[in-house]
Protein backbone atom coordinates (compact mmCIF):
# COMPACT_ATOMS: atom_id res chain seq x y z
CA UNK A 1 0.00 0.00 0.00
CA UNK A 2 1.14 3.55 -0.73
CA UNK A 3 2.73 4.87 2.48
CA UNK A 4 0.78 8.14 2.35
CA UNK A 5 -2.48 6.25 2.00
CA UNK A 6 -1.51 3.85 4.81
CA UNK A 7 -0.71 6.76 7.15
CA UNK A 8 -3.99 8.49 6.27
CA UNK A 9 -6.01 5.32 6.90
CA UNK A 10 -4.23 4.70 10.22
CA UNK A 11 -5.11 8.25 11.33
CA UNK A 12 -8.76 7.77 10.38
CA UNK A 13 -8.99 4.46 12.24
CA UNK A 14 -7.44 6.06 15.31
CA UNK A 15 -9.82 9.02 15.21
CA UNK A 16 -12.87 6.79 14.86
CA UNK A 17 -11.66 4.79 17.86
CA UNK A 18 -11.38 8.04 19.84
CA UNK A 19 -14.96 8.91 18.88
CA UNK A 20 -16.12 5.48 19.99
CA UNK A 21 -14.38 5.99 23.33
CA UNK A 22 -15.16 9.63 24.07
CA UNK A 23 -18.30 10.34 22.06
CA UNK A 24 -18.79 13.86 20.76
CA UNK A 25 -16.19 15.53 22.99
CA UNK A 26 -12.65 14.19 22.58
CA UNK A 27 -10.17 15.99 24.89
CA UNK A 28 -7.53 17.86 22.94
CA UNK A 29 -4.88 16.15 25.08
CA UNK A 30 -5.91 12.85 23.46
CA UNK A 31 -5.60 14.34 19.97
CA UNK A 32 -2.22 15.89 20.78
CA UNK A 33 -0.79 12.43 21.43
CA UNK A 34 -1.05 11.69 17.74
CA UNK A 35 -1.65 8.20 16.34
CA UNK A 36 0.44 5.02 16.09
CA UNK A 37 1.95 3.94 12.78
CA UNK A 38 4.66 1.35 12.24
CA UNK A 39 6.22 1.53 15.72
CA UNK A 40 6.12 5.31 15.92
CA UNK A 41 3.62 8.07 16.70
CA UNK A 42 2.63 10.65 14.11
CA UNK A 43 1.25 14.08 14.98
CA UNK A 44 -2.44 14.66 14.32
CA UNK A 45 -2.70 18.38 15.05
CA UNK A 46 -0.60 21.51 14.82
CA UNK A 47 -0.83 25.25 15.49
CA UNK A 48 -2.64 26.01 12.22
CA UNK A 49 -6.17 25.19 11.10
CA UNK A 50 -4.85 23.02 8.26
CA UNK A 51 -2.22 20.51 9.38
CA UNK A 52 0.09 18.13 7.53
CA UNK A 53 2.41 15.86 9.52
CA UNK A 54 5.96 15.72 8.18
CA UNK A 55 5.58 12.02 7.38
CA UNK A 56 2.87 12.73 4.77
CA UNK A 57 3.82 13.83 1.26
CA UNK A 58 0.43 13.97 -0.47
CA UNK A 59 -1.04 16.90 1.48
CA UNK A 60 -2.80 18.00 4.69
CA UNK A 61 -4.40 15.46 7.01
CA UNK A 62 -6.39 17.48 9.55
CA UNK A 63 -8.68 20.53 9.53
CA UNK A 64 -9.60 22.40 12.73
CA UNK A 65 -12.88 24.30 12.99
CA UNK A 66 -14.63 26.11 15.83
CA UNK A 67 -18.22 25.45 16.83
CA UNK A 68 -20.64 28.22 15.85
CA UNK A 69 -22.15 30.27 18.67
CA UNK A 70 -25.59 28.72 18.15
CA UNK A 71 -26.92 25.69 16.32
CA UNK A 72 -28.72 27.94 13.82
CA UNK A 73 -25.37 29.52 12.88
CA UNK A 74 -23.83 26.24 11.70
CA UNK A 75 -22.95 26.51 8.01
CA UNK A 76 -24.09 22.97 7.19
CA UNK A 77 -26.61 21.71 4.64
CA UNK A 78 -27.38 18.04 5.12
CA UNK A 79 -23.98 16.34 5.17
CA UNK A 80 -22.14 19.23 3.47
CA UNK A 81 -20.21 21.92 5.33
CA UNK A 82 -18.25 24.94 4.09
CA UNK A 83 -14.72 25.39 5.43
CA UNK A 84 -12.75 28.62 5.03
CA UNK A 85 -9.49 28.62 3.08
CA UNK A 86 -6.28 29.23 4.94
CA UNK A 87 -5.23 32.93 4.63
CA UNK A 88 -3.40 34.04 1.44
CA UNK A 89 0.02 33.91 3.10
CA UNK A 90 -0.58 30.17 3.61
CA UNK A 91 -2.06 29.38 0.20
CA UNK A 92 0.25 26.37 0.04
CA UNK A 93 -2.15 24.71 2.50
CA UNK A 94 -5.10 25.29 0.17
CA UNK A 95 -3.08 23.91 -2.74
CA UNK A 96 -2.29 20.89 -0.59
CA UNK A 97 -5.99 20.27 0.02
CA UNK A 98 -6.65 20.47 -3.72
CA UNK A 99 -3.92 17.89 -4.27
CA UNK A 100 -5.49 15.56 -1.71
CA UNK A 101 -8.89 15.97 -3.40
CA UNK A 102 -7.40 15.26 -6.85
CA UNK A 103 -5.98 12.01 -5.48
CA UNK A 104 -9.44 11.04 -4.20
CA UNK A 105 -8.27 10.94 -0.58
CA UNK A 106 -10.01 12.10 2.57
CA UNK A 107 -9.14 14.27 5.57
CA UNK A 108 -10.12 14.52 9.22
CA UNK A 109 -12.20 17.40 10.62
CA UNK A 110 -11.83 18.37 14.28
CA UNK A 111 -14.67 20.67 15.33
CA UNK A 112 -14.15 22.45 18.64
CA UNK A 113 -16.98 21.92 21.15
CA UNK A 114 -15.33 23.41 24.24
CA UNK A 115 -13.01 26.38 24.50
CA UNK A 116 -9.64 26.58 26.23
CA UNK A 117 -8.09 26.00 28.72
CA UNK A 118 -9.15 22.35 28.31
CA UNK A 119 -10.59 22.26 24.79
CA UNK A 120 -12.57 19.33 23.40
CA UNK A 121 -13.26 18.41 19.78
CA UNK A 122 -15.89 16.51 17.86
CA UNK A 123 -14.14 14.26 15.35
CA UNK A 124 -15.35 13.67 11.80
CA UNK A 125 -13.35 10.99 9.97
CA UNK A 126 -13.19 10.43 7.05
CA UNK A 127 -14.26 13.67 5.35
CA UNK A 128 -14.35 14.09 1.58
CA UNK A 129 -13.23 17.30 -0.17
CA UNK A 130 -15.99 18.04 -2.68
CA UNK A 131 -15.24 21.35 -4.40
CA UNK A 132 -13.15 24.52 -4.10
CA UNK A 133 -14.34 28.11 -4.55
CA UNK A 134 -11.32 30.36 -5.06
CA UNK A 135 -13.49 33.50 -5.15
CA UNK A 136 -15.34 32.89 -1.88
CA UNK A 137 -12.21 31.10 -0.57
CA UNK A 138 -14.13 28.12 0.77
CA UNK A 139 -14.01 24.37 0.31
CA UNK A 140 -17.08 22.12 0.49
CA UNK A 141 -16.70 19.12 2.80
CA UNK A 142 -18.87 16.01 2.85
CA UNK A 143 -19.17 14.73 6.44
CA UNK A 144 -21.59 11.91 5.65
CA UNK A 145 -19.12 9.02 5.75
CA UNK A 146 -17.78 10.23 9.11
CA UNK A 147 -21.15 9.62 10.78
CA UNK A 148 -21.60 6.02 9.69
CA UNK A 149 -21.36 3.26 12.26
CA UNK A 150 -18.19 3.41 14.34
CA UNK A 151 -16.69 0.13 15.61
CA UNK A 152 -17.55 -0.42 19.29
CA UNK A 153 -19.96 2.50 19.07
CA UNK A 154 -22.06 0.97 21.87
CA UNK A 155 -19.54 2.52 24.22
CA UNK A 156 -20.55 5.95 22.93
CA UNK A 157 -24.03 5.89 21.33
CA UNK A 158 -24.58 8.21 18.42
CA UNK A 159 -27.39 10.76 18.69
CA UNK A 160 -30.71 9.83 17.07
CA UNK A 161 -30.69 10.06 13.28
CA UNK A 162 -33.67 12.39 13.46
CA UNK A 163 -34.17 14.96 16.22
CA UNK A 164 -37.35 16.64 15.06
CA UNK A 165 -36.72 19.86 13.11
CA UNK A 166 -33.33 20.36 14.74
CA UNK A 167 -31.50 17.56 12.95
CA UNK A 168 -32.34 16.26 9.50
CA UNK A 169 -29.23 14.12 9.17
CA UNK A 170 -26.82 12.34 11.50
CA UNK A 171 -24.30 15.15 10.96
CA UNK A 172 -26.77 17.80 12.08
CA UNK A 173 -27.86 15.60 14.97
CA UNK A 174 -24.27 15.41 16.17
CA UNK A 175 -23.85 19.19 15.91
CA UNK A 176 -27.15 19.77 17.67
CA UNK A 177 -26.10 17.46 20.50
CA UNK A 178 -22.72 19.21 20.76
CA UNK A 179 -24.41 22.59 21.26
CA UNK A 180 -26.90 21.15 23.73
CA UNK A 181 -24.13 19.43 25.73
CA UNK A 182 -21.97 22.56 25.81
CA UNK A 183 -24.79 24.78 27.11
CA UNK A 184 -26.04 22.25 29.68
CA UNK A 185 -22.59 21.40 31.06
CA UNK A 186 -21.67 25.09 31.25
CA UNK A 187 -24.86 25.79 33.21
CA UNK A 188 -24.11 22.92 35.62
CA UNK A 189 -20.46 24.00 35.94
CA UNK A 190 -19.32 20.66 34.48
CA UNK A 191 -20.66 18.54 37.33
CA UNK A 192 -23.05 15.61 37.40
CA UNK A 193 -26.26 16.88 38.95
CA UNK A 194 -26.55 13.67 41.01
CA UNK A 195 -23.07 12.66 42.20
CA UNK A 196 -21.20 15.94 41.47
CA UNK A 197 -18.57 14.16 39.35
CA UNK A 198 -16.52 17.03 37.92
CA UNK A 199 -14.71 15.41 34.97
CA UNK A 200 -16.25 17.20 31.99
CA UNK A 201 -15.06 14.74 29.31
CA UNK A 202 -16.94 12.00 31.20
CA UNK A 203 -20.24 13.92 31.44
CA UNK A 204 -23.34 13.78 29.25
CA UNK A 205 -26.16 16.23 28.67
CA UNK A 206 -29.28 14.19 29.37
CA UNK A 207 -32.62 15.27 27.95
CA UNK A 208 -35.44 15.36 30.47
CA UNK A 209 -38.02 14.88 27.74
CA UNK A 210 -36.54 13.28 24.63
CA UNK A 211 -36.01 15.82 21.86
CA UNK A 212 -37.85 13.57 19.40
CA UNK A 213 -41.09 14.29 21.28
CA UNK A 214 -43.14 17.47 20.67
CA UNK A 215 -42.42 18.88 24.14
CA UNK A 216 -38.73 17.91 24.08
CA UNK A 217 -37.47 21.46 23.56
CA UNK A 218 -33.70 22.00 23.06
CA UNK A 219 -33.14 24.25 26.08
CA UNK A 220 -31.02 24.11 29.22
CA UNK A 221 -34.25 23.69 31.24
CA UNK A 222 -34.84 20.41 29.42
CA UNK A 223 -31.36 19.16 30.24
CA UNK A 224 -29.46 17.61 33.13
CA UNK A 225 -25.69 17.19 33.39
CA UNK A 226 -25.06 13.56 34.31
CA UNK A 227 -22.30 10.99 34.46
CA UNK A 228 -22.90 7.97 32.20
CA UNK A 229 -24.17 5.73 35.03
CA UNK A 230 -26.78 8.19 36.25
CA UNK A 231 -27.70 9.16 32.68
CA UNK A 232 -28.49 5.56 31.74
CA UNK A 233 -30.40 5.03 34.96
CA UNK A 234 -32.40 8.19 34.27
CA UNK A 235 -33.20 7.23 30.69
CA UNK A 236 -34.37 3.77 31.82
CA UNK A 237 -36.58 5.06 34.61
CA UNK A 238 -34.43 3.56 37.37
CA UNK A 239 -33.41 7.04 38.56
CA UNK A 240 -36.24 9.54 38.87
CA UNK A 241 -36.01 13.29 39.46
CA UNK A 242 -39.16 14.81 40.96
CA UNK A 243 -40.35 18.37 40.48
CA UNK A 244 -39.00 19.28 43.94
CA UNK A 245 -35.56 18.30 42.52
CA UNK A 246 -35.22 15.25 44.75
CA UNK A 247 -34.09 11.94 43.34
CA UNK A 248 -35.68 8.52 43.76
CA UNK A 249 -34.27 5.12 42.86
CA UNK A 250 -36.82 2.55 41.72
CA UNK A 251 -35.53 -0.55 43.50
CA UNK A 252 -38.01 -2.71 41.60
CA UNK A 253 -36.25 -1.74 38.35
CA UNK A 254 -32.76 -2.67 39.49
CA UNK A 255 -31.80 -5.96 37.90
CA UNK A 256 -30.23 -8.78 39.88
CA UNK A 257 -27.20 -8.86 37.59
CA UNK A 258 -26.20 -5.29 38.43
CA UNK A 259 -22.81 -5.12 40.17
CA UNK A 260 -23.08 -4.27 43.89
CA UNK A 261 -20.96 -1.15 43.37
CA UNK A 262 -23.31 0.08 40.63
CA UNK A 263 -26.37 -0.51 42.79
CA UNK A 264 -24.73 1.33 45.66
CA UNK A 265 -23.80 4.23 43.38
CA UNK A 266 -27.49 4.61 42.64
CA UNK A 267 -28.95 3.89 46.09
CA UNK A 268 -26.50 6.21 47.87
CA UNK A 269 -28.04 9.20 46.07
CA UNK A 270 -31.70 8.31 46.48
CA UNK A 271 -33.72 11.05 48.15
CA UNK A 272 -31.10 13.76 47.68
CA UNK A 273 -31.59 17.09 45.95
CA UNK A 274 -29.84 17.38 42.63
CA UNK A 275 -27.09 19.92 42.04
CA UNK A 276 -28.59 22.80 40.04
CA UNK A 277 -27.23 25.72 37.99
CA UNK A 278 -26.40 28.95 39.79
CA UNK A 279 -28.85 30.81 37.59
CA UNK A 280 -32.36 29.85 38.73
CA UNK A 281 -33.65 30.59 35.23
CA UNK A 282 -31.68 27.52 34.07
CA UNK A 283 -33.08 25.13 36.68
CA UNK A 284 -34.92 22.09 35.27
CA UNK A 285 -38.49 22.90 34.28
CA UNK A 286 -40.84 21.22 36.82
CA UNK A 287 -43.41 20.66 34.06
CA UNK A 288 -40.84 18.75 32.02
CA UNK A 289 -39.80 16.74 35.08
CA UNK A 290 -43.46 15.78 35.61
CA UNK A 291 -43.76 14.85 31.95
CA UNK A 292 -40.70 12.61 32.24
CA UNK A 293 -42.25 10.83 35.22
CA UNK A 294 -45.36 10.18 33.15
CA UNK A 295 -43.30 8.77 30.30
CA UNK A 296 -41.40 6.29 32.47
CA UNK A 297 -44.29 5.32 34.76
Amino acid sequence: MNSDLAIREAAIRHCRALSARWGEAVPYAELQRGFPFENTWIKLTGPQGVFKPKELRDGPLTLLSTLASTYADEDVAGDVMLYDYAPPQRDYENEGLKRVAALGRTVILLKQVKAKPSPEYMVFAPVALLAFDDVARKVRLNLGAASRQIPDAEAAPMPPTFSRAYAETIVLARLYQAHFRRHVLDAYRSRCCVCILGERPLLDAAHIVDDRLPDGVPTIRNGLAMCPTHHRAYDRGVLLVHEDYRTEIRRDRLVASEAPTTKQMLLDYSGREIHRPRNEADWPDPALLRRKLELVA
